[in-house]
């Protein structure tokens, strides 16, 4: 649920006299819960209580590190007195009764102090009880996972309020760590208690490893294992999801938007002020605000903490950026990358999770993050390096700019027109959350009629088809979305623009989701794909290409990027054409279309960029040794300049097929 559903799930749980359960907000930590209470959900209950003769006094007390059920009571007590005092309402009421279960405890736990003047309530604490009516509270409970009283300790408090004080209560907790903090006391012991039978740490393996040391398996246990097993052991966790529903009757999963978040995180609100101050920095941020959002959910970190560990670590690539490089025709390119990469090595290093390699491409070596295999990004070494040590090298950092400099200059040379839309219908369907079913009906209607008179790129066609199937899941579209898909195939066979992929990620609540997505956007997909190719061989037979060995290297030279980043060379390459240049070049210009070759397939790891090629690449071989096709007869020379172009093409195809 996002904000706003939270604060209407909790204006109608007080407002309902007959709801005699507490309410659970459940969120990972560092979602923003405490913000969110602070920020929106006290003054949500406020308004509820606004003209009643008798206001609830609305409490909040965090758990965090709170050990007894006395001083729990304490700090209950002390948040009321506080409430109470700044609201100007009188404590001293007449004819009052006081609460046993509160106040009894109240009475041996509370004391008071001011400076060097300390007292102990616990005898005069019982005088004044019969004038304090501790009940018709609404008590905020944060942290609870974070709290060491026993759980079921703590609900049977809770549940005093509830049914014998008429409180609400709401708790806010990371479920899955209730009680767990129980796993982490008196470590040592327990974990010599696990070890017993002279069991044998090891480090954590991969799955390799464990399947070569399955015989030592009983008698040894990997350090994840043991955290585990300890966990499982000695958390309360389980005695936690045993009684929950004894006193939790609603849990509300929070899953806030963190673009939203990160605009008042920034900028503040009429709550707060913004944690960046104003200038150049916080300017950046609000005009990248979707960048930093997107990088955000690639790494699906919703995290409020890490969000503010990122802010603080990005201001200096930043301003070092800003003042060597805003002149630079690819600022842009260069600060979006580093920002990009930044919001990963963050996350990565405070949630533990891998970056890992999955290509190189010349210098640029291209990473996914752990739990998102589909999308990637270049590594940067300097900002990892400035992560771990807290030390920005700037020489590093300008060495970088001019690398992606280079880069943004080759691809520009190559560059496509990009296609504009001109349908506002899918626009307005991206707010459908705000509009009535009728209206997002008919918007959707306003949308294919817009799609089949051709007003949408190319890049929209993905967010359509996942914004049709979400639609026809929920019963807003009830026709075939094959019949959508049929719509754009249609478009892309009659296209003559050569037009790119939308390179946002898509998210999906499951799998089968995911995969009802796939199938009906791979077809449309791989039909781009193909018309692409057929545009792009047209470019190709226009610029030239063949016509000597220079040109046909300087091709490759300019395009190798392009060609890396579609996975495939010989695709775009007419092979009769390059045939008959190699039969019309002379024995240098050979050895030059044997350079462009090594230019495109350079890399280590080409096969994870042009394993397409590779049927291409052995027929061109073939061709390469048939007399019919390459004259070589009764000329040596010519023969060995053949037969070094066949084995790097040989060389090529070798890589090719090696495996990991």
């Amino acid at each position: 649920m996002n904000r706003d559903e939270i604060i209407q799930a909790v204006q109608s749980y007080i407002r309902n006299d007959n709801a005699k359960y507490a309410l659970l907000i459940n969120g990972a930590w560092g979602s923003g819960k405490t913000f969110l209470y602070e920020n929106y959900l006290a003054d949500a209950i406020s308004d509820i209580e606004i003209g009643k003769n008798e206001r609830k006094s609305n409490i909040y007390i965090s758990l965090y590190g709170v050990s007894s059920i006395e001083v729990l009571s304490k700090q209950l007590l002390t948040s009321y007195l506080i409430y109470a005092k700044s609201n100007g309402s009188e404590i001293v009421k007449k004819g009052v009764k006081p609460v046993a279960g509160i106040l009894g405890l109240v009475s041996k736990a509370f004391s008071f102090s001011i400076g060097s003047f300390s007292t102990d309530f616990s005898d005069t604490i019982q005088d004044i009880s019969d004038l304090i009516e501790v009940k018709n509270m609404v008590v905020c409970f944060d942290d609870l996972e974070r709290c060491t009283i026993p759980i079921n300790e703590f609900f049977g408090y809770v549940n005093n309020l509830i049914e014998h004080c008429n409180c609400k209560v709401l708790i806010l907790a990371d479920e899955n760590n209730i009680g767990k903090i129980f796993a982490n006391t008196n470590i040592e012991q327990k974990y010599q208690t696990i070890l017993t039978g002279d069991r044998k740490v090891i480090q954590d393996q991969n799955d390799d490893a464990k399947k070569r040391n399955s015989n030592n398996a009983n008698n040894s246990i990997t350090v994840k294992e043991l955290k585990e097993l300890n966990e499982l052991l000695y958390s309360e966790n389980f005695i936690y999801r045993d009684i929950k529903e004894k006193v939790i009757g609603k849990t509300y999963n929070y899953y806030p938007e963190i673009g939203e978040l990160l605009v008042e995180l920034i900028s503040g609100n009429d709550k707060h002020e913004g944690y960046i101050s104003e200038g150049d920095y916080k300017e950046f941020l609000i005009n990248h605000i979707d960048a930093i959002a997107s990088a955000f959910r690639e790494v699906d970190n919703n995290n409020l903490r890490i969000a503010i560990v990122w802010l603080d670590m990005f201001r200096n690539i930043f301003e070092m950026t800003y003042k060597d490089l805003n002149a630079s025709k690819y600022y842009e390119n260069i600060i979006s990358d580093f920002l990009r990469y930044s919001v990963w090595a963050v996350v990565s290093n405070r949630k533990n999770k891998k970056i890992t390699k999955c290509a190189y491409h010349g210098s640029a070596e291209y990473v996914y993050f752990e739990g998102n295999e589909y999308n990637y990004t270049i590594r940067y070494y300097f900002i990892d390096s400035y992560i771990r040590s807290d030390f920005l090298d700037e020489t590093d950092l300008m060495r970088t700019a001019r690398e992606i400099e280079d880069r943004c200059e080759r691809e520009d040379l190559y560059s496509k027109k990009q296609i504009m839309s001109t349908g506002v219908a899918y626009s307005k369907l991206c707010e459908w959350k705000y509009m009535e079913d009728d209206a997002i009906r008919e918007c959707i209607q306003e949308m294919l009629v817009e799609l089949k008179e051709n007003k949408y790129a190319y890049a929209y066609y993905s967010n359509i088809i996942e914004l049709l199937l979400y639609f026809n899941k929920i019963g807003l579209y009830e026709e075939e979305v094959s019949k959508v898909q049929e719509i754009m195939l249609s478009l892309i066979d009659n296209d003559m623009n050569i037009q790119e992929e939308d390179p946002s990620p898509k998210f999906f609540t499951n799998e089968e989701e995911k995969q009802e997505f796939i199938e009906m956007y791979n077809p449309i997909a791989e039909s781009r794909k193909r018309r692409n190719e057929i545009l792009d061989k047209d470019e190709i037979e226009e610029e030239n290409i063949y016509i000597n060995a220079d040109s046909f290297l300087n091709h490759c030279e300019k395009r190798e990027q392009y060609y890396c980043n579609h996975k495939s060379f010989m695709e775009y390459i007419n092979e009769d054409r390059l045939i008959e240049l190699i039969n019309s070049s002379s024995l240098k210009d050979i050895y030059t279309i044997a350079k462009a070759f090594n230019t495109i397939y350079f890399m280590g790891n080409v096969r994870d960029f042009y394993i397409n090629d590779i049927d291409a690449l052995q027929c061109l071989k073939n061709d390469l040794c048939n007399e019919e096709r390459i004259n070589t007869v009764g000329r040596i020379t010519r023969k060995c300049a053949i037969e070094y172009l066949y084995s790097v093409i040989g060389d090529v195809i070798v890589r090719l097929g090696e495996r990991d």
